[in-house]
């Protein structure tokens, strides 16, 4: 009687066996719902032009842009923190229990000044940067950035 062989194990196996498809389809399922992009990182040039990406172009001129970026950094840094105080005192006006509608305003012409701010320091930080760059290097960054199109006007048109 003891020829006989137990069907416990061979139950467990098979229950075990379509757990695993299962998940193997439902992450199947996944990866094809998320479109599947490879993650790679973005080109260098693809992004912001300031002197960090223009030090990952050109590592030969990174004494250079490192001194320009250091400069800039504690005044960028600050400005920063104001954009996020900014946007902090909006939504508490917001979240207030009773809505004024001026304050609110006041609070988003803040926003606007602080990135206004912002923007502009960044602006000269680029500016100082692409100047330290020789010609040459300056016509390579020029052909590496996106250019811009006109998908904008495409989609202004396109049937719905």
């Amino acid at each position: 009687m003891s020829d006989m062989p137990r069907r416990g194990p061979s139950v467990l196996l098979i229950v075990s066996l379509c757990l695993n498809l299962a998940l193997i389809g439902l992450i199947g399922i996944g990866l094809v719902r998320s479109g599947f992009r490879s993650f790679e990182p973005r080109p260098a040039g693809g992004g912001a032009l300031n002197a960090q990406s223009l030090v990952r172009m050109f590592p030969a001129e990174k004494g250079k842009l490192d001194t320009i970026a250091q400069i800039h950094r504690p005044k960028l840094r600050a400005l920063r923190q104001a954009r996020n105080q900014a946007r902090a005192e909006a939504f508490q006006v917001l979240d207030a229990p009773t809505f004024d509608a001026d304050a609110f305003a006041k609070s988003l012409a803040a926003i606007q000044t602080a990135d206004a701010a912002f923007e502009t320091e960044q602006a000269k930080e680029t500016v100082e940067s692409v100047a330290a760059l020789t010609p040459a290097e300056r016509q390579s960054v020029a052909q590496k950035l996106p250019k811009p199109n006109k998908a904008w006007l495409r989609r202004a048109f396109r049937r719905r």
